[in-house]
């Protein structure tokens, strides 16, 4: 099953959530009617949601195992087999992943990789 609930979601439910949590939702990218919530789909310093205060960007590395290959980015990954190669997301080895980073005044605060591992930003002080 393609929609997991932590990486890739039904289309509308994550500006709902993000600001249930009090984040200022920007943009993500979607896939038929999913949305690709997993920061390795992201370039790094994406911006998915801000605060008056904060910011939620994608930082770090992708490294993914595919058909015996391995890939830097989701984006090389697409070149070489078109954009379907999205449906086989659950046989993806992900051997270094990218983090969703939770930045207040440019300074680290908290990070996440999933759907299910979002904070509220109060907890967070942002």
């Amino acid at each position: 099953m393609l929609c997991d609930y932590a990486n890739i979601l039904p289309t509308g439910i994550l500006p709902v959530f993000l600001k249930s949590q009090g984040w200022l939702y920007r943009d993500s990218k979607k896939y038929e009617d999913y949305t690709l919530m997993k920061p390795d789909f992201y370039p790094v310093g994406y911006v998915l949601a801000v605060s008056m205060k904060a910011v939620i960007i994608c930082d770090g590395e992708t490294l993914i195992e595919y058909n015996n290959k391995q890939y830097k980015d989701v984006d090389d990954l697409i070149s070489e087999y078109g954009i379907d190669v999205i449906s086989t997301f659950p046989s993806w080895n992900f051997l270094v992943e990218r983090e969703w980073v939770v930045k207040k005044n440019g300074e680290y605060v908290h990070s996440f990789s999933s759907f299910d591992q979002i904070v509220e930003r109060k907890k967070l002080r942002c």
